[in-house]
């Protein structure tokens, strides 16, 4: 990697476009952040009603150089479609030319088709990292040999997937079975998803990929669900994160049991957060605002006594930190 700017010469770029999938039927949506000179329009990411955004340049002109490359992965995308925002923005700063791909919206209403996710969020990635690393644009600019993934919720799970784990199909269908053993189960049965009657073929594919040298998973789902033999298999580095201590993390976001199963693996907590210390700052009516929707203003108010912004640096850093020690080498 080398920087041909000085560092206050530095600001956040950010661009976006679509790349068409085979395995979907509208185009992917990806943001890519990168270390830019000023000369973009300053847009706010993500701002809106409830949340704040992150000040980017649109369009900015990229400095010179080559970075290491993260692919991001945030899965709470029904709340707001650039909750990943705040942490692209820290790994820019950090060196990091950031591929964040967005999973196509799915609506409450779309429980029966939303575990196809599970084949087609880790499929997204790597279809849109072969094409990052063909464009005209990005090819030059990113080191091919140092390549990461970070994931969050779903898209955690998306990242296993990438770096060699393989759901277990009678494990995954058991995973309502239990009382608090799957973060949707209750949106599934609400809509009468059977996960014993609904076609899931698609878990059967691998989807290793390569040219992935190291990876973060944040508080990832389905931690049970996995096979143990390609857990066991998994040789990339892995920090695995939990955000919460020991007490209130929700039992299907535990994934203490992962450091245990995968060679190479790290297990870090990060004590004072919680799952929604993850989104993006809310805005002082943010909570108001969800709590009058029907929503609930959890998203808003667990970080009250700490603050988001800490917990957000907090996060970063052990992120930041892991990507340093794994591809910066």
């Amino acid at each position: 990697m080398s920087f041909a700017a000085k560092a206050d010469e530095i600001v956040v770029g950010v661009k976006e476009f679509a790349i068409e999938s085979s395995g979907r039927a509208v185009s992917l949506k990806v943001m890519m952040w990168y270390p830019a000179r000023a000369s973009g329009e300053v847009v706010s990411v993500g701002q809106n009603a409830v949340f704040e955004g992150t000040a980017a340049q649109k369009n900015a002109s990229i400095i010179s150089g080559t970075f290491p490359v993260v692919l991001l992965s945030h899965g709470g995308m029904r709340s707001a479609p650039n909750q990943s925002s705040w942490l692209a923005s820290k790994l820019v700063k950090n060196g990091f030319i950031v591929v964040d791909v967005k999973a196509p919206f799915l609506g409450y209403e779309d429980a029966l088709i939303a575990n196809q996710e599970l084949w087609k969020r880790p499929d997204d990635i790597s279809t849109v990292l072969t094409e990052i690393e063909k464009n005209p644009d990005w090819r030059t600019r990113i080191d091919h040999q140092r390549i990461g993934a970070v994931g969050f919720f779903l898209g955690g799970t998306s990242v296993l997937n990438l770096v060699g784990a393989r759901i277990d199909k009678d494990r995954f269908v058991q995973s309502c079975d239990e009382v608090n053993g799957g973060m949707d189960c209750k949106w599934f049965e609400k809509f009468d998803v059977n996960l014993r009657a609904i076609d899931l073929t698609g878990l059967g594919k691998k989807h290793l990929d390569k040219r992935i040298q190291a990876a973060v998973i944040v508080d990832p789902e389905l931690t049970t669900s996995f096979s143990g033999q390609g857990l066991e298999e998994i040789t990339v580095p892995l920090s695995i994160v939990n955000l919460g201590s020991e007490e209130t993390i929700p039992r299907a976001l535990n994934a203490s049991d992962l450091a245990r199963k995968i060679p190479n693996s790290s297990y870090t907590r990060i004590e004072n957060a919680t799952h929604f210390s993850a989104f993006s700052v809310c805005k002082p009516k943010g909570a108001f605002i969800l709590k009058e929707e029907g929503a609930g203003d959890e998203i808003c108010v667990s970080d009250v006594k700490v603050g988001r912004e800490n917990l957000h640096n907090q996060i970063a850093d052990t992120i930041t930190g892991a990507l340093n020690k794994y591809l910066k080498k």
